[in-house]
């Protein structure tokens, strides 16, 4: 397995994003300057979950990241391209579970989060058509099917001023990645805010040993 590269004084972090909506949202986020500015993101568009491990093999080994992290969706159960997400990380990195902790999921997609900084939302899968009626409703972008233009136009009405909103919303929904309307983004959210990086230390140390 190849080595991380050294601890520098700002911690670069790789984030393999899943497709254009989680690229555009962790983008805008990032636009906002909520996070701690003791990290540099590099956000990556692997642009579908099947380019995910090569795209994350990549990063890993081109000695520019301290860290490399992977935001997707879980889609719906059997989870089947999820698990073999995982699966095929642990392999790469030698470590039982080591995507468990590099994964930052949202159940059954990421528009659970985005949507999570207009209203109380609770998507049963991630079908465009299904979640049409209440992306409108709560964005007012009509017959959404994932279109560039639509994303930035959502991501485009999301301000500091809803990122707390979005943050308490999913705290809420804090549950495993099998378990439908779920998330792991919150503790992301508590290190990214943080000046305190141990957390990468750790996960770095796991990782190596």
């Amino acid at each position: 397995m190849a080595k991380l590269p050294p601890l520098s004084r700002t911690r670069k972090v790789c984030v393999i994003c899943e497709g254009n909506e989680d690229y555009f949202y962790f983008r805008r986020l990032l636009e906002l300057r909520v996070w701690s500015s003791v990290y540099a993101f590099f956000p990556l568009n692997a642009k579908s979950a099947s380019n995910i491990p090569a795209r994350f093999q990549d990063a890993f080994q081109n000695d520019r990241y301290e860290i490399v992290l992977v935001f997707c969706d879980t889609d719906k159960a059997p989870y089947r391209e999820y698990a073999e997400l995982k699966q095929k990380l642990n392999r790469f990195l030698a470590k039982e579970n080591a995507a468990d902790k590099l994964i930052i999921f949202a159940n059954p997609c990421t528009m659970q989060i985005i949507l999570s900084h207009f209203g109380d939302v609770a998507l049963k899968n991630q079908g465009k058509k299904t979640n049409a009626a209440e992306i409108e409703r709560l964005t007012g972008v009509r017959n959404y099917d994932a279109h560039e233009a639509q994303i930035r136009a959502i991501c485009g009405q999301i301000y500091q001023r809803s990122y707390l909103d979005m943050k308490r919303r999913v705290a809420a929904i804090q549950f495993s990645d099998t378990t439908s309307c779920s998330t792991n983004f919150y503790p992301f959210l508590e290190r990214f805010e943080r000046q305190d990086t141990g957390w990468i230390e750790k996960l770095r140390e796991d990782l190596m040993d």
